[in-house]
């Protein structure tokens, strides 16, 4: 199951690769966030909260050009009659004392298109959470050509001017044989837990549990990171 899902990964990646080359500069300020979205463009998705503990309301949002020449037809009589290689941007803003919003990061890789027929919307939610940490979520399921289904969740914190990945965790699930596999990964504490479950032929779930711990010496942030899973941490791409 791991090598298909990886090699599913892989070729998502050649597609975003290919889907994200056009892009713009957003604004650097603007009092209103409809000042920042160029022409053209579409709001994906928003999430406000005190990102920096300043005590501001800052913002995240996630935007997608509309261009019609990116949106290509399937050939294939198989899944969605387009496919939509327009790209999308992350933003985030903070809010300062005079209520200006000022951009603190754009990434133009890290929000991955729906660029498959067969794929379904993979961007699965954005929220500024209570304690002031960014969540990004995503999800992998396909109506053809793979019989995994994931799900996967990225959470950051701003510090020293950077967005730090601080917790990752995954479930992943095969849809014919019901195994699944489930990673939790905290980079602050350096632990890392993986849980396979397997059904035997007397149709009764077993799991294995395998647990360690890890040094990282410079914590991967949005930037860095680039497009999702394509680092390969202790055999988990993310």
């Amino acid at each position: 199951m791991k090598n298909k899902l990886i090699l599913v990964i892989l070729l998502l990646n050649q597609l975003i690769a290919f889907g994200q080359k056009e892009s713009i500069e957003l604004s650097n300020r603007s009092t209103i966030i409809e000042n920042l979205i160029p022409n053209n463009w579409i709001i994906i998705s928003t999430t406000e909260g005190d990102l920096n503990n300043d005590g501001e309301s800052d913002v995240a949002f996630i935007i997608e050009n509309t261009d019609p020449k990116l949106i290509q037809a399937n050939e294939s009589s198989i899944g969605r009659a387009t496919i939509n290689l327009n790209p999308r941007i992350l933003a985030i803003y903070f809010k300062n004392k005079k209520g200006e919003l000022v951009k603190k990061l754009q990434s133009n890789e890290f929000i991955i298109l729906q660029n498959s027929p067969t794929m379904d919307e993979p961007f699965d939610g954005m929220e500024i959470l209570k304690n002031g940490v960014l969540k990004i979520d995503f999800k992998f399921w396909y109506s053809a050509g793979s019989w995994s289904m994931s799900n996967h969740s990225y959470t950051f914190r701003y510090k020293k001017d950077q967005f730090q990945l601080i917790r990752y965790v995954s479930s992943e699930r095969h849809r014919g044989t019901g195994e699944t596999t489930d990673c939790t990964i905290d980079f602050l504490t350096g632990k890392m837990k993986v849980l396979e479950t397997t059904i035997n032929d007397n149709n009764v779930d077993e799991a294995r549990e395998n647990s360690n711990s890890f040094k990282l010496k410079t914590l991967k942030t949005i930037q860095s990171l680039g497009t999702p899973f394509q680092w390969k941490f202790n055999g988990v791409n993310l």
